[in-house]
């Protein structure tokens, strides 16, 4: 596993519009290869997104969780819960998970997982942030936009306060055994972000 946490990245301004840096994902949507990439993104469609990947070679997934989460639906930890089996004909190379995993208990990071892992292609990455340094978090998953230089929006969403577990990468691997932590990164706005590939 390697890490990288040498020197934390983050918002180039302050207030509620700060920006944050988010270096390993910008790596996935710059990566020169010109070969189709098939992504799906476990948040909600923003056009930061699909403007980054317009004009390249790829196709776009989008499985809400953070509104199946809010619509009280059981299985809102599983994409293919929310997209039917025809949408995943084509393996997965690019995981969009956002802050997702800091909702989720051991039991829904271990099947969502093993869902990763049946619909990733060999060389699947998946992207998370993880709460860090923040004991309270958002009741709510986050909403994320792009901008045009690839930093990150985040729209906390609602008020309300919940415990973060802020997992580390031991206990996430732990957790969700068919991922590996392959790169980690400390941000200023006291998120870790995470690069795993499928074991």
């Amino acid at each position: 596993m390697s890490n990288a946490v040498a020197t934390p990245v983050g918002p180039t301004s302050s207030g509620a519009d700060a920006r944050v840096s988010v270096p390993l994902l910008a790596e996935l949507l710059t990566a020169e290869d010109r070969r189709r990439r098939v992504w799906a993104d476990l948040g909600g469609a923003q056009g930061g997104l699909t403007d980054n990947l317009s004009g390249k070679p790829s196709h776009l997934l989008v499985a809400d969780l953070p509104r199946a989460l809010l619509d009280g639906q059981a299985q809102w930890f599983l994409p293919d819960s929310i997209l039917p089996g025809k949408f995943w004909r084509e393996p997965v190379d690019r995981f969009l998970c956002w802050d997702l995993l800091n909702y989720m208990n051991g039991n829904e990071l271990g099947a969502l997982s093993t869902c990763l892992a049946r619909h990733g292609a060999n060389e699947c990455r998946v992207h998370a942030l993880i709460q860090y340094s923040g004991k309270q978090m958002s009741e709510c998953p986050a909403r994320f936009t792009l901008d045009g230089d690839l930093r990150l929006i985040v729209d906390e969403v609602g008020p309300s306060r919940r415990q973060a577990p802020r997992y580390s990468p031991k206990a996430l691997e732990k957790a969700m055994p068919d991922l590996r932590v392959e790169r980690t990164l400390l941000l200023n706005n006291g998120m870790q972000e995470f690069l795993f590939g499928l074991r």
